[in-house]
C-alpha cells in the first residue's frame, strides 16, 4: 500500500449509525422537494441510495466507493440529499465538482433539498478539495469520469503551456520525438524539460517557465505534439499534493466504469481500497430527444449547412468541436453571419472567463455555443438547450498516463466515451424536447438514425413550433 493510503489510516473513521435502509429512505423522502413535487423518486435514484447505503453502513477496507448511473439519472438530487443528511448531523461532509460551472448546478439542487444546517455545504472543486481532504469525514465527487481532466486543468497541479505550429519550440520538439498514432509524444527528463523551458524566455509562458525552472525537481513534464499544435503539461510529482482520499470516505460518481489505473496515477487512490457499485453505462436514449446523424463529403460543406441551418432557427444550440483548431475557424465564418448570437469558449481560457461566458449562454435562450473545451463534454447541465451539434467524433490527446507508461491512446474507447458524455449535455430535463445531430456517423451506438439535410432541416422547424 502506498504512502498516502497508509496516510488515510491513521484517521479515525467516523461511527455512524443509519437506521435500517426503509426508515432512512423515508428520512429522505421528507427533505426531497422533489419527492414531494412528484411522489416518488426514479428507480435509478433509488438503487443509487442503496448503493449509497451499503457502501456506509456495510464492514469493509474499501474506503473509496464507486458508483455508475447513466446521465439525467437524477444521480445530483440524490447526491445533495446525501450529502446534506450528513451535514445536517455535524459530520464534515463537501461536495466536490470538476469545475465552477457545476458549482450552479448544486447550488440549484440544494434548493431541492429541505436544509437543516445553519452552515452551508462546501461545494469545491477538485483543487480546492486536495488542499482542504482531510477536513471531511465524507467526500461526495461528482462527474468523476471528469477527474483526470479535472486534474489536469487545475494549475497548481499541473501547469500547461500550449505552443502553436511555428513557434520555435514547436518546431524544435516536432522534429525530436517518436511519432505515436497522430501525436509525437513523451516524459521528458529534468534536462530535457530544462531546456525546453529555457526556450520560452520571451514568450507569453516565460512566467510561468520562471517558476517551473525555480522548483523542476518537484515536477514531470510531458508533452504531446500534433501537426499543428504542441502542448506541454508539467505534473506535480509529488503524489500527497494530488491525493483525494479524506478522513472517512470517499464517495465517486460517474457515468461510465472508472479507470482504477488512473484514479491510482492522477489521485493516489490504490486498488485496493475501492469498492465498486453498479455496472458501467452504455449509450442510454432519452424519450425527449431525437438522436440522428447525417454525412458530408467535406468539413466546408458542415460549416455551410449549419451555418445555413441556424439562419432559420432561433433554438439554444450547442456544438461541440474535438480540437480547438476547429473551432475557432468556426468561430470566424458563425461569427460573420450570425453576428451576436454566436459565443466561442476556447480551449486554456481561465475558469472566471468561461463561467462569464457560460452564463451568458444561459442568459439569452437563441445564443450559439461553440467550444472544444473538455469540460463541456462531461458533466455541464444546459437548461432550456434545444439543439446539440457534434461536428466530428471527438478523438482525445493522450493522457499524462499513456505517456507516462509509453502506451498507444485508446482512441476509440475514449472516443466513444466521450461521445455518450456529449451526447448527453441535451434533454436534461424530460419537459424539454430536443435534437441530437451528428454531422458523421457513429459506431457501436444504436438508437441513432441516419437522415437526410432536408430531414434535418424539417425535424428542427418542427421543434421549434413545439
Amino acid at each position: 500500500m502506498n504512502k498516502l493510503n497508509k496516510e488515510s489510516s491513521i484517521y479515525k473513521q467516523p461511527t455512524l449509525r443509519l437506521p435500517t435502509f426503509n426508515r432512512w429512505l423515508q428520512i429522505l423522502q421528507k427533505h426531497s422537494r422533489k419527492f414531494e413535487k412528484y411522489g416518488s423518486f426514479l428507480p435509478a435514484q433509488e438503487e443509487l441510495l442503496k448503493q449509497i447505503y451499503d457502501a456506509i453502513s456495510v464492514k469493509t477496507k474499501s474506503t473509496v466507493f464507486t458508483f455508475t448511473a447513466p446521465p439525467a439519472s437524477g444521480k445530483t438530487h440524490i447526491i445533495a440529499l446525501c450529502a446534506s443528511y450528513f451535514h445536517n448531523r455535524s459530520i464534515p461532509t463537501c461536495v466536490v465538482v470538476p469545475n465552477n460551472e457545476l458549482k450552479i448546478d448544486f447550488g440549484n439542487e440544494l434548493h431541492e433539498v429541505k436544509y437543516e444546517s445553519t452552515i452551508p455545504m462546501p461545494i469545491i472543486s477538485i483543487g480546492a478539495y486536495v488542499r482542504r481532504r482531510i477536513e471531511f469525514e465524507f467526500a461526495f465527487i461528482d462527474e468523476a469520469h471528469n477527474l483526470r481532466s479535472a486534474i489536469e486543468l487545475d494549475s497548481e497541479i499541473v501547469k500547461s503551456i500550449h505552443l502553436e505550429k511555428g513557434d520555435p519550440t514547436y518546431d524544435h520538439l516536432f522534429t525530436s520525438l517518436d511519432k505515436n498514432e497522430g501525436f509525437k509524444t513523451k516524459e521528458l527528463s529534468t534536462e530535457t524539460a530544462h531546456d525546453i523551458l529555457q526556450r520560452l524566455r520571451g514568450s507569453e509562458y516565460e512566467r510561468d517557465a520562471r517558476q517551473l525552472l525555480k522548483t523542476l525537481s518537484q515536477w514531470r513534464g510531458f508533452c504531446a505534439v500534433s501537426d499543428i499544435t504542441c502542448d506541454l503539461k508539467f505534473l506535480i510529482a509529488d503524489p500527497h499534493r494530488r491525493s483525494l482520499l479524506p478522513k472517512g470516505k470517499l464517495f465517486l460518481f460517474s457515468a461510465t466504469l472508472l479507470d482504477q489505473e488512473e484514479l491510482q496515477f492522477y489521485c493516489s487512490i490504490s486498488q485496493e481500497i475501492i469498492g465498486t457499485q453498479g455496472q458501467g453505462q452504455n449509450f442510454v436514449p432519452k424519450k425527449n430527444v431525437t438522436y440522428c446523424y447525417t454525412l458530408f463529403e467535406a468539413d466546408s460543406e458542415k460549416r455551410d449547412f449549419v451555418v445555413s441551418l441556424l439562419k432559420s432557427t432561433k433554438l439554444s444550440t450547442l456544438i461541440l468541436f474535438n480540437n480547438n483548431a476547429t473551432c475557432l475557424r468556426w468561430s470566424e465564418e458563425f461569427s460573420r453571419e450570425l453576428g451576436e448570437r454566436v459565443i466561442t469558449m476556447q480551449s486554456g481560457l481561465h475558469y472566471s472567463k468561461r463561467l462569464q461566458l457560460y452564463r451568458e449562454f444561459l442568459a439569452h435562450p437563441e445564443q450559439i455555443l461553440l467550444t472544444s473545451s473538455s469540460a463541456y463534454w462531461e458533466g455541464i447541465t444546459f437548461r432550456n438547450l434545444r439543439l446539440l451539434i457534434l461536428p466530428d467524433l471527438p478523438i482525445p490527446q493522450p493522457s499524462l498516463l499513456e505517456i507516462a507508461l509509453r502506451r498507444h491512446t485508446q482512441y476509440r474507447r475514449i472516443a466513444k466515451r466521450r461521445l455518450i458524455q456529449g451526447m448527453g449535455r441535451i434533454g436534461r430535463s424530460p419537459q424539454e424536447g430536443g435534437i441530437c445531430l451528428l454531422l458523421f456517423q457513429p459506431k457501436g451506438i444504436a438508437d441513432i438514425r441516419l437522415i437526410t439535410k432536408e430531414k434535418a432541416k424539417h425535424l428542427i422547424r418542427n421543434l421549434e413550433l413545439e
